[in-house]
């Protein structure tokens, strides 16, 4: 039998790995790294962990870093964290120096500190907060990079100035807390229930709806407590802005009054976008306010200031029109898009999936858009940015 000749039969080669096909590198071209944008939230997986700093794989070219004032605003959490461990995370930088991505860990810390608020509501616990400024209403405090408010009449033992509070710990436990307005409100007091049935027969004197005036009590970055005036026959007692108290005995308010309080949420001051409610009101300032919402069973009364007048929008907008194009001004870069600051006080939205990949638009800069859509009763105009140079794909 004769043996098969092997001599003309081609020798399989084998590809090394330092020497990839083309196939290979055409295949690797392929697979993309994805591109990060400011305020984007990613997963990843810790890779290394020490004093100084944070080590985070996010699937991008490069690892994430967590360091500096990000590590030490988020030390509680960073100190039950492994290797291994999963996290989310906020993109501050796409690429610093060094080519890392720089990380936040500040949104979920906040997630975290917002919940053990909520459970502290609901045990009933107190917790310690610190006293960082003081107004006639009451005092403003800190919990672990959050503000919160103990008014003054839920003090345990007020000092002749509170004042005298800044810097102190203070034990209070939660009786209100609403991330969506964050707002936190405090109290050293145990509840009462002769003080619970009073405010809600108070509150049963006031109507949805009613105009009413009142004094600005306190003055808090998520709004103002206004104090209005309640006669012991359930007439609502006011003062019109700037007018003087009437000296003839018979138009005199009644001796007897009830005062309540009640919230104007920083969302309620002003039809336009109130950053800091400090710069519309002080303490002590007459307001005329609207009721919009009571709760009885929970004291609590909420009031609005900017519904006493015309929303400036409904005629602002017709000013814009589909297709339109205008320019304006980034005011604030969120993970879902773009804010432009449009004339007159109006707000337009670039979303995020209008942003084309090679588009960095940065807080500050002018930018030149189309308006896509215009919508009065929600108040929101949709825009999308003009792009003057085509993709790369498309050179």
């Amino acid at each position: 039998m004769r043996a098969k000749s092997t001599q003309n039969k081609p020798k399989e080669t084998k590809k090394s790995p330092k020497n990839p096909s083309f196939a290979d590198l055409f295949a690797a071209s392929n697979s993309k790294v994805p591109s990060l944008r400011r305020n984007q939230e990613v997963k990843g997986k810790i890779v290394a962990v020490s004093r100084d700093e944070v080590l985070v794989d996010i699937g991008a070219k490069s690892e994430g870093i967590i360091a500096g004032r990000e590590l030490s605003s988020a030390s509680d959490i960073i100190a039950n964290l492994s290797i291994g461990d999963t996290i989310d995370a906020t993109v501050l930088y796409p690429e610093n120096d060094a080519g890392q991505v720089v990380l936040s860990l500040r949104k979920h810390s906040a997630d975290l500190r917002w919940r053990e608020l909520e459970e502290n509501k609901d045990t009933d616990e107190d917790i310690d907060v610190v006293a960082l400024e003081v107004n006639r209403g009451g005092v403003i405090c800190d919990y672990k990079g959050i503000r919160g408010f103990v008014p003054a009449s839920q003090l345990i033992s007020a000092p002749s100035k509170l004042s005298d509070l800044i810097g102190k710990n203070l034990s209070a436990r939660v009786i209100e807390v609403d991330r969506n307005s964050n707002r936190l409100i405090l109290s050293q007091k145990k509840p009462n229930k002769k003080d619970l049935s009073q405010i809600a027969s108070l509150l049963a004197k006031v109507e949805i709806g009613k105009t009413l005036a009142g004094t600005v009590a306190a003055v808090l970055p998520f709004g103002i407590f206004v104090e209005v005036e309640i006669g012991q026959v359930g007439n609502l007692v006011g003062r019109s802005v700037g007018r003087k108290e009437p000296t003839d005995p018979q138009t005199q308010k009644p001796k007897d009054l009830a005062k309540l309080e009640g919230l104007v949420h920083v969302s309620e001051i002003s039809w336009e976008k109130v950053e800091d409610p400090a710069q519309f009101f002080k303490v002590g300032d007459g307001v005329n306010v609207l009721v919009i919402a009571k709760e009885e069973s929970t004291g609590r009364l909420n009031l609005s200031v900017k519904q006493l007048t015309d929303d400036p929008f409904a005629k602002i907008s017709e000013e814009f029109i589909t297709d339109q194009e205008v320019k304006g001004t980034i005011s604030r870069v969120t993970p879902y898009g773009v804010i432009v600051s449009l004339s007159q006080g109006i707000e337009g939205l670039i979303h995020i999936s209008k942003i084309p990949p090679n588009l960095n638009l940065e807080l500050g800069e002018s930018v030149n858009c189309t308006v896509e859509s215009v919508d009065s009763r929600a108040r929101r105009i949709a825009l999308v940015p003009i792009v003057k140079e085509k993709p790369v794909l498309y050179r």
